[in-house]
């Protein structure tokens, strides 16, 4: 009767280490999103698009690494891979189907890979005009004080464009009612969503649907007295608009609230 012969364990992976059998894998989720952002790239058909998806697909490979971490040598273990291996792509994407796959990989992914998710969405839908067909309702309390406050936030941007107007050549006339005009489709949209808030939630529709009285400028902004002050004022505003949009996206506490935020935040962005 013949024997078998059984080699040790530690003969057998003399090519690998143990942190490789049983070391940490790349997250599923965003490997699933970064393999859809390589198909939009290799498939898509206009160039800006592709372009920008291929930059996303590979920031979701790197935060798939670094989701990894590292070993004792600094280096990210081997049983982190974030190729694709023989499987296929899938078909290519437009923008409507990426926000609604983010909208659900968001309550998904880590955490701390959120920002980058929705920031990505964000970026992909500000390349083509945006639809602001605001779906659902306000569900609580944190998603009506964040439509609230980016309806407050609005409101003052529009009149502080009023103020850089005194001060604004024929190129920044036409920038302020641009912007103006976006806005206006922006608080139209948030109104409706305040609108339809659900039974329990505070009742002061009215109030937050009407501008402030009166302005001041805050900290860190100035009144214009040049057209270039009047122009740096306009551009920073919009700027710190965008902003509270993006993290209103990315804090979102209901996938209604999240898909309009993000909807809104990638309107205000390409204004």
């Amino acid at each position: 009767m013949k024997k078998l012969l059984v080699l040790p364990a530690v003969l057998l992976l003399t090519s690998c280490t143990v942190m490789d059998v049983v070391g940490p894998r790349a997250n599923g989720e965003i490997m699933s999103l970064a393999k859809q952002a390589s198909a939009d790239w290799v498939f898509g058909e206009h160039p800006e698009w592709a372009e920008l998806r291929k930059f996303q697909s590979e920031q979701l490979q790197d935060e798939a690494l670094r989701l990894c971490g590292t070993d004792e040598t600094g280096q990210t273990p081997q049983s982190c891979n974030v190729g694709y291996g023989d499987t296929d792509l899938p078909a290519a994407a437009d923008a409507a189907a990426l926000l609604e796959h983010t909208v659900t990989a968001a309550d998904k992914v880590p955490d701390d890979s959120v920002d980058l998710v929705v920031a990505q969405a964000i970026d992909a839908l500000a390349l083509a005009p945006v639809e602001l067909g605001i779906e659902g309702s306000i569900t609580n309390d944190a998603t009506y004080n964040a439509a609230t406050e980016l309806l407050a936030a609005e409101n003052a941007m529009y009149y502080g464009l009023g103020i850089a107007l005194a001060y604004a050549d024929g190129a920044l006339r036409t920038r302020v009612a641009e912007l103006r005009e976006a806005s206006h489709e922006r608080t139209e949209a948030l109104a409706q969503v305040i609108g339809e808030q659900v039974v329990g939630l505070p009742d002061n529709d009215t109030e937050a649907l009407v501008p402030a009285a009166g302005y001041t400028f805050a900290e860190g902004y100035a009144a214009p007295s040049t057209t270039q002050e009047a122009t740096e004022l306009v551009e920073t505003m919009h700027s710190d608009l965008v902003k509270q949009w993006r993290l209103a996206a990315a804090d979102a506490e209901s996938k209604p609230w999240r898909k309009a935020a993000i909807q809104l935040a990638a309107h205000a962005q390409r204004s």
